[in-house]
């Protein structure tokens, strides 16, 4: 049984025409001189924005990185050059366009564009990327290269677990294949189940489980991998795809085309499932296209998940949260070890490492004032 837990947009990737003030470009400059003299992201607020600023700029000219977090975008703004009218660039993150849907994420980049004072003309936009992700509770599926049938002049890769995420650790599990090459057409098939896992995007359980329970079902048993496996097929549209084969520069093409777009790149890649004909070309479509194709007949523009926003992003923030914690017990650990710490003592020196982390900014308060406010910057960002 195949039971789709989420489907809607992933990435999106928007270019403008227009130039930030200089103004901006100036605060800008000097964050970005602060991140680069602490070799850290920092936290940079303007007119009600909080962004951070990186310690680099980007390829094609763009100065300055900024990013409004996980359930943000991350923004490229050159420097003011009338010889470059395109000077900012917005890539929105998963956990934005799964949240706030399409209309949602298009909205608040102007939002943002507006309060930076950013003036785009009509029609100032380019899109230059779009991914539509579909998710899959699939017990029992094995991803295989060799039932996916696409053009002879397409290529492909994949990728082999050295170790299965499973009870019986058998090696040579493929969790991911990829057809196709960006910036043109890809579609990529992957265990999102276990990539959640590996980077710690725990806010994606919150998500399938509220579109679960929208439809009067249990949550997902999180340490089952077996029979709560849940697959991804994710379908991408790089520029070249969208603007040579398309003609998809603009919202309104967006809107009018990418309904056609998904559905021409779901007939030209097929995943089957073998039937003993030689000819793979007339295998039937498997369990999982018949389901993909199905769901992509429906609007696709402004799916979302039932999830809270907010919900999700304490859970991202608990993950994050417990992440560090674990960083912290490891250093203990070393310390421990280099110091010749028996384990029975392990309590008590727990203890005197608290002990002496208060010690340390009693003595200076002054300077961990300055850190904790610097973190908080980074983390309001973030969560």
């Amino acid at each position: 049984m195949i039971e789709l837990l989420y489907r809607g947009f992933d990435g999106l990737d928007v270019s403008f025409q227009a130039q930030i003030p200089a103004a901006l470009s100036q605060a800008l400059e000097a964050a970005k001189a602060e991140a680069q003299k602490f070799r850290s992201a920092m936290p940079f607020e303007w007119n009600g924005v909080h962004m951070t600023i990186a310690e680099s700029g980007a390829r094609n000219g763009y100065a300055f990185v900024a990013s409004t977090g996980d359930f943000g975008a991350t923004w490229f703004f050159k420097k003011p050059n009338i010889y470059d009218p395109w000077g900012v660039r917005v890539s929105c993150s998963s956990f934005l366009l799964a949240t706030k849907g399409l209309g949602g994420a298009r909205a608040e980049i102007y939002a943002v564009l507006d309060a930076l004072g950013i003036v785009v003309p009509p029609g100032g936009e380019s899109i230059g990327r779009v991914d539509y992700a579909l998710d899959f509770l699939a017990p029992g599926f094995v991803l295989s290269s060799e039932h996916f049938i696409m053009p002879s002049n397409t290529g492909w890769k994949l990728h082999a677990d050295a170790q299965e995420f499973n009870e019986n650790g058998k090696s040579g599990r493929v969790s991911s294949v990829t057809v196709g090459k960006m910036p043109r057409r890809q579609i990529i098939v992957y265990d999102k189940r276990a990539e959640i896992i590996a980077k710690r995007k725990l806010a994606w359980w919150e998500i399938w489980d509220a579109n679960r329970v929208a439809c009067g079902l249990e949550p997902l048993i999180r340490d089952d991998p077996r029979s709560h496996a849940v697959w991804r097929v994710e379908i991408r549209a790089g520029k070249h795809h969208l603007k040579e084969e398309w003609k998809i520069t603009k919202w309104s093409n967006l809107h009018d085309h990418f309904g056609d777009l998904v559905a021409e790149t779901l007939r030209k890649v097929r995943h089957v499932s073998p039937n003993g004909d030689s000819n793979r070309s007339r295998w039937p479509e498997s369990a999982l296209w018949q389901a993909v194709r199905a769901e992509v007949e429906h609007d696709l523009l402004e799916m979302r998940s039932n999830a809270s926003p907010d919900r999700v992003k304490v859970v991202q923030r608990e993950a994050h949260a417990q992440l560090l914690l674990g960083q912290m017990a490891g250093l203990q650990v070393a310390v421990a070890a280099l110091l010749g710490v028996e384990f029975t003592s392990r309590p008590a020196f727990a203890v005197s490492c608290g002990e002496q982390l208060a010690g340390r900014i009693q003595s200076d308060p002054e300077h961990f004032a300055r850190k904790l406010a610097d973190a908080s910057g980074r983390y309001h960002v973030i969560a």
